[in-house]
């Protein structure tokens, strides 16, 4: 049985947050850019269940030891990695300890302590994920 985790998210005009709550029960925040009805490199992905799948790398090669989230319709290679602001995201996942400001803009903060934080809970295994509002 896959572990779960749970995205509620909070839309704004021009990022969404989000609280992730681990199998754990640990608490994290995160960083998608907003709703754009599902466009391709523009919008978050829509509400519903997906299969995380780990990745030693992205295909690009630029990311090591992360998420791919799969079955998003008509979109792929959607990952949980490390940003702090929207900008960051190309229709991504960004993981964070708190959400704050940076730079005068929505921020996630303390990606890479997040992201290490599901590392560790999760230890490189597939997860079962749900996104709601």
């Amino acid at each position: 049985m896959l572990p779960v985790v749970t995205i509620h998210r909070e839309y704004r005009i021009h990022c969404t947050l989000g609280t992730l709550l681990m199998p754990n029960g640990k608490i994290l925040k995160t960083m998608e850019r907003p709703w754009l009805c599902n466009l391709r490199n523009r919008s978050c992905i829509p509400e519903g269940e997906y299969l995380c799948r780990w990745l030693p790398r992205s295909a690009s090669g630029k990311y090591k030891r992360v998420w791919i989230v799969e079955g998003v319709p008509g979109r792929s290679g959607i990952l949980f990695h490390v940003g702090n602001l929207v900008r960051h995201s190309r229709g991504c996942i960004l993981p964070g300890l708190r959400h704050g400001r940076l730079k005068g803009f929505d921020a996630v903060l303390a990606s890479g302590s997040g992201l290490n934080a599901m590392r560790r809970q999760l230890s490189g295994r597939n997860f079962k994920l749900i996104v709601t509002s």
